[in-house]
């Protein structure tokens, strides 16, 4: 399933009842978007590790019994240790768009060897983690890990990596792990 059709402007949301959902959006809204919704959760957010521990619990206390889907939210973040209220609201409530993308590449005081500043923004409603892959005309790779909470005063984010040469290029979600909207914006190349 595509990334266009399952954010696209008329995907019905998660939350909306099934009896409500356009027809055509029926198999997206109940199996392909939940499954990217998941996946997402436990690759990107969580982890593994504190993704499956919660997802056996939430089976654990939820077995044969009816729960809503504020039952697994809770159980999610209880075990999983986190406040996941941003993520719910993106995925679930809404049928907001995730668009990472690069907008500059510029150096600590116009000098390669004292690190780079990488520009990046978020051009679209749904926050999300960020994986940049910096590489340098050296060899050198560096790959950084930024959380969401990067994202809760503005759509635009400076971060430094300690690159002591030039940087060849730099490309975020490297292994395409991210439902990304436009992936020609989420790589820089030196000109």
């Amino acid at each position: 399933m595509t990334v266009r059709n399952t954010f696209s402007d008329k995907m019905d949301a998660l939350n909306t009842i099934p009896d409500v959902v356009q027809q055509g959006n029926l198999g997206t809204a109940a199996y392909d978007k939940p499954a990217q919704m998941l996946n997402a959760l436990r690759d990107l957010v969580l982890g593994p590790e504190r993704f499956d521990a919660a997802f056996k619990e939430y089976i654990n206390r939820w077995a044969y019994k009816h729960p809503t889907p504020w039952d697994f939210f809770r159980t999610m973040e209880n075990v999983g240790g986190e406040n996941l209220a941003w993520f719910w609201r993106g995925w679930v409530f809404n049928n907001w768009k995730i668009d990472q993308g690069i907008k500059g590449v510029r150096y600590v005081e116009n000098l390669p060897a004292k690190g780079s500043v990488i520009t990046i923004e978020n051009l679209e409603k749904l926050p999300m983690p960020v994986t940049a892959l910096v590489k340098e005309s050296n060899g050198k790779q560096h790959t950084i890990e930024l959380p969401v909470e990067i994202w809760q005063r503005s759509s635009e984010y400076n971060f430094t990596a300690p690159t002591t040469s030039e940087v060849t290029d730099v490309t975020l979600d490297p292994q395409r792990k991210m439902p990304d909207w436009n992936r020609v914006n989420n790589s820089w190349k030196k000109k």
